[in-house]
């Protein structure tokens, strides 16, 4: 990790591991702290005002960062669980603290989920529609589906209620689940007409780095049809083309930014899995004493063929769950880890 790039970009409380990892658990330990009392009324609005409330507390620099690695859906979490849908939620949420900070003043949240965008980006004049999207780092596949990805038909529909004000889209996109090698998502991003612009979440926490403003994105998307003369599945091409227009007066910036976030990303990484590891650790004592009640086998098979199999349920619960962080830490090491911090 590199000090003085830390220090340089997001301030030298940065330098300190403790701190970062104070910010790879801001979003979670916020979930675990107000989870009971969403659960008591069930009111999203009332989570996502009071997460705003919190981030408003940050300086840019800390939610710089914290954008930096977002995207990622913690794998302890239960699928489709009200964690889950949450957690997917308050990301939105800073995406679209974000887009207030760069300018877009006008932007709005929607409450409703069903064909609806998830982030109104807006400064009154210019409408952007945002798709933040988040995966588990544990993911089965190196890569989403294209369908989990862009749905080209669903930006059509959302433009449309907004006329001429209606620009172009926005996915907001978790770099270590990118492609290798290109393919229809980048085609569909690259097509001048369509204007669905992809941007990794790093790149959108670089606006806040380098002083960028509502400006910066609106004429990159009004720029489309100069951009890409025509739709290609090229990985490349769209990220050359993407960086040097975005970042063309700061390029010297850009590159060592660029560097800076992938080493983050590989220790957040990193750190995600080593949690998984602590996860397993404790599940793993909590059977072991849970089996030592058992003092024979007899007993334990008695146990198995009662009625009463709250006790063994809770163990073998324990023993599918191990089994399953144990394949995500696979995952983790095979799709997301590059290399060693």
């Amino acid at each position: 990790m590199n000090n003085e790039l830390l220090k340089k970009y997001y301030g030298e409380d940065f330098k300190k591991k403790e701190i970062r990892i104070k910010s790879y658990d801001f979003l979670e330990n916020f979930l675990s702290e107000n989870f009971n009392n969403y659960l008591e009324n069930k009111n999203t609005k009332l989570i996502t005002d009071l997460y705003l409330s919190k981030l408003n507390e940050l300086s840019l620099q800390e939610v710089s960062f914290l954008i930096l690695h977002s995207g990622y859906i913690p794998d302890y979490y239960r699928n489709d669980s009200s964690e889950e849908t949450l957690h997917t939620k308050l990301t939105e949420t800073l995406i679209y603290h974000w887009a207030i900070l760069i300018g877009f003043n006008k932007s709005i949240l929607p409450s409703q989920k069903s064909s609806y965008e998830d982030v109104t980006i807006s400064n009154g004049e210019n409408i952007i529609v945002c798709d933040a999207k988040s995966f588990r780092l544990g993911r089965s596949q190196s890569s989403p589906n294209v369908k989990d990805t862009i749905k080209l038909a669903d930006y059509e529909k959302w433009l449309f209620k907004y006329g001429k004000k209606g620009i172009g889209g926005l996915i907001t996109f978790p770099s270590l689940h990118d492609w290798k090698k290109g393919g229809d998502v980048y085609q569909y991003v690259s097509d001048p007409q369509k204007k669905v612009l992809l941007l990794f979440y790093e790149y959108i926490s670089f606006f806040l780095t380098l002083n960028y403003k509502s400006k910066n994105l609106i004429d990159l998307i009004n720029n489309y049809p100069e951009l890409f003369k025509i739709k290609s599945q090229n990985k490349e091409d769209y990220w050359k083309k993407i960086i040097e227009y975005l970042f063309k007066n700061n390029m010297k910036d850009f590159k060592k930014l660029d560097s800076l976030a992938k080493s983050i990303s590989q220790e957040h990484a990193e750190y995600k899995k080593k949690l998984l590891d602590k996860k397993i650790s404790a599940m793993s004592n909590e059977i072991k004493i849970s089996l030592k009640e058992y003092k024979s086998i007899d007993i334990l098979i008695n146990e198995l063929l009662s009625d009463d199999e709250k006790k063994i349920d809770k163990i073998l619960g324990k023993i599918n769950d191990i089994k399953d962080y144990k394949n995500k830490i696979k995952r983790i090491k095979d799709f997301r880890i590059k290399w060693k911090i």
